[in-house]
């Protein structure tokens, strides 16, 4: 074989070779663009769940908030009220619980993990179910009528005894629903009631119910 025909040759394997690498290039570029699209898409998405999870969690801080709020304000009142409340409707499913010191507000997340907004009140209220002697600030006065003989209201004021009777109950609801909270049914209004019970001795005590 001449000089001229070698090197006629080996530029034809040059030449496959070049032409091979530049597919190889090509291939390894298209590759490394689709990888950066799906990257591109799943953070895309990740943003998307994650940005609703917390929206979701900003309403459900709001919505225990908000409730808050109308317990301190029916008890800055000074005379005896009631207050009704509505949770509202966010096309989601959420419940609602509350005990004597917490509000606790919980939703379920995209990941099906649990997103929750826990209000502490400032104001301590009283819960109350059907298990309660009594519902509201109405129904606390016929009932101190019924055992101490006067409703506790300011033209009947009722027994000094009266107080050690509405503190104990009260220490038993406290104990009872800091592991046992209410649970509040959120398509239906819930009362905030102030009540107050005079006595006596001249002294008066506010209570704060919460029922529905």
């Amino acid at each position: 074989m001449s000089l001229l025909s070698l090197i006629r040759l080996m530029g034809g394997h040059m030449s496959r070779f070049t032409k091979n690498d530049h597919g190889f290039m090509a291939l390894t570029l298209s590759q490394i663009g689709l990888i950066i699209a799906a990257g591109i898409l799943i953070a895309a998405i990740f943003s998307i769940v994650f940005q609703n999870d917390w929206q979701k969690n900003a309403e459900l801080t709001n919505m225990a908030t908000s409730f808050s709020t109308i317990v301190e304000g029916t008890d800055a009142r000074f005379f005896e009220n009631t207050t009704s409340f509505y949770f509202p409707d966010m096309g989601y499913d959420y419940n609602v619980s509350i005990s004597t010191e917490y509000l606790v507000v919980k939703a379920q997340g995209n990941w099906n993990n649990e997103l929750s907004a826990k209000e502490r009140f400032l104001v301590r209220p009283w819960p109350q179910d059907h298990t309660s002697l009594w519902i509201g600030g109405a129904e606390l006065h016929d009932h101190l009528k019924n055992i101490f003989g006067n409703s506790g209201n300011v033209s009947d004021p009722v027994s000094n005894t009266a107080k050690g009777y509405l503190d104990g109950k009260w220490n038993t609801t406290v104990e009872s629903l800091a592991s046992n909270p209410i649970y509040i049914l959120t398509n239906r209004a819930i009362y905030v009631d102030k009540a107050i019970v005079y006595y006596d001795n001249g002294e008066m005590e506010d209570f704060i119910f919460v029922y529905q």
